[in-house]
């Protein structure tokens, strides 16, 4: 387990992380405990790490049907795993910043 743990100055006033750069797997559980996500599961990480990859290339977040179509999971069922939307939970704790628009 990742030893560095999330500290409140890290996060922006919505709960996003402020750099990227400082991601851990670590600061995704508090983040997830923090936004009642957890206990992360292994179709969490494969969503998680497929933001974090698509963003590294595109330099935005996938839609939810690409994150559908690359995970083999159905848009109902990453729905279930992040009910809070995908902004709001895949991209927050895959640590992109927030997106545009993102209320």
């Amino acid at each position: 387990m990742d030893p560095v743990s999330l500290r409140e100055e890290q996060l922006d006033n919505d709960g996003f992380l402020r750099e990227m750069s400082g991601w851990s797997r670590e600061m995704a559980r508090d983040l997830a405990e923090r936004n009642d996500l957890g206990p992360l599961s292994d179709d969490h990480w494969k969503i998680i790490e497929y933001v974090r990859d698509y963003y590294r290339e595109h330099g935005e977040g996938p839609a939810i049907v690409k994150i559908a179509r690359a995970t083999k999971l159905s848009s109902e069922e990453i729905c279930s795993l992040f009910p809070c939307g995908i902004a709001r939970g895949a991209y927050r704790l895959a640590g992109l910043p927030r997106p545009s628009g993102c209320l």
